[in-house]
């Protein structure tokens, strides 16, 4: 039988994933109901991540005017919560801001 600890590691790698909770159990070989579960139990405990890890923090980002050569290839900025968010060439700094804002917010269950 797995930990609290257990729990709370595999529902962080689960939402790091990006994809769904059936897609994960499957792959790990457990029921994406105990997922769920667990996420909520955890978030509901006040502890969603192992406690022997710190919560990520974000800083602030100031977009400058970039003089290397123009970039043909979106980037991609990765979230601690799982998310991600796709970049394309000449990009509005202001817009991507924003959408990194909410991008960054946690979503209730």
């Amino acid at each position: 039988m797995a930990t609290r600890a257990e729990w709370a590691e595999r529902v962080q790698r689960w939402e790091r994933s990006g994809l769904s909770a059936e897609q994960f159990a499957r792959r790990e070989g457990y029921k994406a109901k105990q997922l769920y579960w667990w996420r909520w139990k955890l978030r509901a405990d006040g502890a969603s991540q192992p406690s022997s890890a710190e919560a990520p923090r974000f800083v602030p980002v100031h977009v400058v005017a970039d003089t290397s050569p123009a970039a043909t290839e979106p980037i991609e900025i990765a979230l601690p919560n799982g998310r991600v968010v796709r970049v394309r060439p000449g990009f509005d700094p202001a817009t991507l801001e924003r959408v990194l804002a909410l991008a960054a917010e946690e979503v209730p269950c």
